[in-house]
C-alpha cells in the first residue's frame, strides 16, 4: 500500500497558474490529495478550504512549518519561485515550481544544487511537452518525413492589451519570462541542447507596466538547427504557429491542423552541377519532385501528462520527463536573449 498513497501537496499561490493549472490537474486525480494552500487573499483559501477541507495559510513561511504535505507546488510570482523553492527544498519537501524556474542562471544554479543537496525532487512545470501540440510534432520529426530538419519557427501572435501583474518587471513580469519558456522549451528539443547562438529583441509596444511584450529569438541548437521564435501581443494578423523546414519537407501548423509536403529523396536520382552555360541562358532543369501532400490533425496516441510523470517519479521511481537542468538551458536562453536589450530582467 505505501507506493499507492496520494502524494500529498500544498499549493503556494492561488491565482490562474495555481488555481486554473495546478489545482485543476490535481482535483478528481486519486494520486494527489492538497493538504494545505497558501494565499493573501481571504476569499481564495475559503474557497480551496470548502473544496478540499485543506489547512490555510496566508504566510508562506508558516506553511512551510506546518503544513502536513510532501510536496510543495509553487506558483507564486516569478521573482519569488527560487528563495520559495529553496525554502521549501530547505523543509524536506519535493518541489513543483510554475515556470519560469528562475530569474537567472545564478538562481536556477541555486535551485538544482539545493535540490541535490536535499536529496529531493525538484519538478519544473514545463507541461508543454506532454501537449498534443508538442507530441504531435515530435512525432512528425522522429518519422524521418521531413528528413533532416534544418529550420523552424515558431510564431505565438495575438493582440491585447494586459496590465496585470506580469506587465512590472518588480514582479519577474514580461512575454519572455512568462510565455517565451514554454515555446523556447519546445524548440530545444527539436533543435537540440546547448543552444550554440542567441539574438534578441526585446519591445515594449501596448501593454501597461515597464516590461516587454514583443520577443523575437533567432538561435542555433546543438544540431545546427536554427529556430526563429516569435511571441507577441502586438501583432493583430496571425501567422503559422510552427513551421517546420527538412530537407525533404515542410510541415506547417496552426496548432489545430497541420499541412505536410514531402517526397522520398529515394525516388529521385542524385542532381550534378553544370557549369557549361545553360541553353537559351535559362535557369533551372527538368528535375520533377514526386512530392505528396497531406493534412492532419494536431493528435498525438501518446497517453499520460505532466502530473502522471510526478506521480511516476515519486511513488515508482521513474525518470523524470522534464529535468531541472534541462529547464536551465531555457533560462540561459532567456539571459542571452536579453543581452544588448533595454530589459535586462
Amino acid at each position: 500500500m505505501g507506493k499507492t498513497r496520494p502524494i500529498t501537496v500544498a499549493v503556494a499561490g492561488l491565482g490562474r497558474a495555481g488555481w486554473d493549472i495546478h489545482v485543476k490537474a490535481m482535483r478528481g486525480r486519486r494520486g494527489f490529495r492538497i493538504t494545505a494552500v497558501c494565499d493573501p487573499e481571504p476569499d481564495r483559501c475559503a474557497e480551496a478550504a470548502g473544496e478540499f477541507g485543506c489547512e490555510t495559510f496566508d504566510d508562506y513561511k508558516d506553511m512551510l512549518k506546518r503544513a502536513d504535505s510532501e510536496v510543495i507546488c509553487i506558483a507564486t510570482h516569478s521573482k519569488d519561485h527560487c528563495p520559495h523553492t529553496l525554502a521549501a527544498l530547505k523543509s524536506g519537501r519535493h518541489v513543483i515550481v510554475e515556470k519560469p524556474m528562475a530569474m537567472n542562471v545564478r538562481e536556477a544554479d541555486r535551485m538544482i544544487a539545493a535540490a541535490r543537496a536535499a536529496r529531493k525532487k525538484l519538478f519544473v512545470h514545463q507541461n508543454y511537452r506532454f501537449n498534443q501540440e508538442f507530441r504531435h510534432l515530435e512525432g512528425v520529426i522522429d518519422s524521418g518525413v521531413l528528413g533532416r530538419l534544418f529550420h523552424i519557427r515558431g510564431h505565438w501572435l495575438g493582440f491585447a492589451r494586459r496590465n496585470d501583474w506580469q506587465t512590472l518587471r518588480k514582479y519577474g513580469g514580461g512575454v519572455l519570462n512568462n510565455t517565451c519558456p514554454h515555446i523556447i522549451d519546445m524548440a530545444l528539443q527539436f533543435v537540440g541542447w546547448p543552444v550554440k547562438k542567441v539574438f534578441g529583441d526585446l519591445q515594449h509596444v501596448n501593454d501597461a507596466g515597464d516590461v516587454e511584450d514583443h520577443v523575437k529569438i533567432v538561435l542555433r541548437g546543438k544540431r545546427g538547427c536554427t529556430a526563429d521564435l516569435e511571441v507577441s501581443t502586438a501583432c493583430a494578423f496571425p501567422s503559422a504557429k510552427w513551421t517546420l523546414l527538412g530537407d525533404c519537407g515542410t510541415l506547417v501548423t496552426d496548432g489545430k491542423t497541420s499541412k505536410l509536403k514531402y517526397y522520398n529523396p529515394k525516388r529521385v536520382k542524385p542532381l550534378k552541377v553544370i557549369e557549361t552555360p545553360p541553353v537559351g541562358r535559362r535557369y533551372g532543369n527538368t528535375d520533377v519532385l514526386p512530392w505528396k501532400e497531406k493534412e492532419m490533425p494536431v493528435a498525438s496516441r501518446a497517453k499520460g501528462d505532466y502530473y502522471d510523470n510526478i506521480y511516476d517519479v515519486l511513488r515508482h521511481r521513474k525518470a523524470m520527463a522534464v529535468t531541472p537542468e534541462s529547464v536551465r538551458e531555457v533560462i540561459r536562453v532567456i539571459a542571452e536573449t536579453r543581452k544588448g536589450t533595454k530589459f535586462p530582467g
